[in-house]
């Protein structure tokens, strides 16, 4: 998720601040979409003013 935020910014995933892990239980999003018995599940979260989308199938899209 970060690679995705990072190559939308133009910057390397490191230098972002605040770090995801501080934003987002990344463990707990994987369960979610793993886990999940929805067949089109979405997880939609902001972070650095973009919104960010995890689709059923780990699929990351930011805008």
């Amino acid at each position: 998720m970060v690679d995705a935020v990072a190559e939308e910014e133009g910057s390397e995933p490191v230098t972002l601040e605040p770090p995801l892990a501080e934003v987002v239980d990344s463990d707990a999003l994987e369960t979610l979409i793993k886990d999940s018995t929805i067949s089109d599940i979405e997880i939609r979260f902001t972070y650095r003013g973009h919104d960010v989308v995890v689709d059923e199938s780990g699929r990351v899209h930011v805008d």
